[in-house]
């Protein structure tokens, strides 16, 4: 697909994924003005990732035969939505477009990543819109965390909102290819040992990956990061995550070992931090582009594993990841109650060995050269 088709794609991408992150950002001044208590509006990415966990598979199996046009649009849709809350900023709304929204993102997601990956797990077409993803990501909680500082939280979100519905726009506009999975029983995949193994690493190498990420700006500060030296810190680990969105589209052919070593260095980055000015810029560096490596290693072995229903495959791969993100975020929370921020670094390590141990004991392959 050529990069200006895929452009809506990307797009489209980056603005879910803002979504998801952006509140990480956003609690205080939530708690602050709708007078939440922390737990309440920790809730509000907790259901998102349960509603991606629980039921985007069986809306992408439900939507496996519509056209890609109108699967794409209308899981914007959600995202739209969120310039509602200009007029009506209440607690129960958000919950409930978060719920929506957490549903749609594998939706879209394994559409897009069909559409790009040729049907397959085409490496450098899921890195491409991976992208989207890695901007999404790292970019709107420090940009939303910003915008409500100056005008409030509800602009952050509004212009998510608007950023939707010209991603809408510009998916009715596109042409894409229907490509549809081949198999009627999407479901009878999860019958498939390997598959399940699939989906196990992933939510362990996630599960690490989120036990730090989660509390990036805390370990940050810890490490000696203050005002806006924070904000420039994401803004190199997103510009390193864009380098490891290449390579890890180069080296998809080793995804097995690529999601084990990701996740591996994600957690020794966390842990690291700390060591001096120096070593943190290098460490910040290594740990964005392996991070971001991470996202497409797993999506492409997880695709690569269901040819027949890549879509279907990629929406179960989003559902462990989003697992994967809430263990981390909830035991990375634990650990810092438990031994201050330098325990979530090391419950990341921990996680992340496990990671590597179900690689390392993968049947029938050779971990250092394939995902299959």
């Amino acid at each position: 697909m050529r990069l200006a088709a895929a452009a809506p794609l990307v797009f489209g991408a980056a603005v879910m994924v803002a979504a998801e992150f952006v509140v990480i950002g956003l609690i205080p001044p939530i708690i602050a003005d709708l007078r939440l208590s922390p737990a309440q509006a920790g809730s509000l990415i907790t259901v998102f990732a349960l509603s991606s966990a629980l039921l985007g598979p069986p809306l992408v199996a439900a939507a496996t035969r519509l056209p890609a046009t109108f699967v794409l649009a209308g899981a914007l849709l959600p995202f739209a939505a969120n310039l509602l809350l200009l007029v009506v900023p209440d607690f129960p709304l958000m919950l409930l477009l978060r719920v929506l929204q957490g549903a749609a993102l594998p939706l879209f997601m394994s559409r897009a990543g069909v559409q790009l990956g040729g049907g397959g797990g085409n490496g450098q077409g899921i890195a491409l819109l991976y992208v989207g993803v890695t901007l999404g990501g790292t970019l709107s909680p420090p940009a939303g965390s910003f915008m409500a500082g100056q005008f409030g939280w509800r602009l952050p979100v509004a212009a998510i909102g608007a950023l939707a519905l010209a991603g809408i726009i510009a998916c009715l506009a596109g042409s894409f290819d229907a490509k549809p999975d081949r198999t009627s029983a999407p479901w009878r995949l999860l019958a498939r040992p390997t598959l399940r193994r699939h989906l196990l690493l992933s939510t362990l190498a996630f599960a690490a990956m989120f036990t730090g990420f989660s509390y990036a700006g805390l370990l940050l500060r810890h490490a000696g990061f203050v005002g806006d030296d924070v904000t420039l810190a994401l803004l190199a680990f997103g510009a390193a995550g864009l380098g490891g969105n290449w390579l890890a589209g180069k080296l998809a052919s080793r995804a097995l070992a690529g999601t084990a070593i990701s996740a591996l260095l994600t957690a020794m980055a966390a842990l690291t931090l700390g060591t001096g000015p120096f070593v943190a810029g290098v460490v910040i560096v290594i740990w964005g582009a392996a991070h971001a490596a991470g996202f497409v290693f797993c999506q492409v072995r997880v695709m690569d594993a269901a040819p027949e229903a890549p879509g279907f495959a990629g929406s179960l791969n989003i559902s462990a990841a989003n697992i994967g993100i809430a263990i981390g975020s909830l035991g990375g929370g634990k650990a810092i109650e438990a031994g201050g921020v330098t325990g979530a670094s090391a419950a990341a390590c921990v996680i992340a060995l496990l990671a590597v141990g179900v690689a390392l004991t993968w049947p029938n392959s050779n971990v250092i050269q394939t995902s299959s």
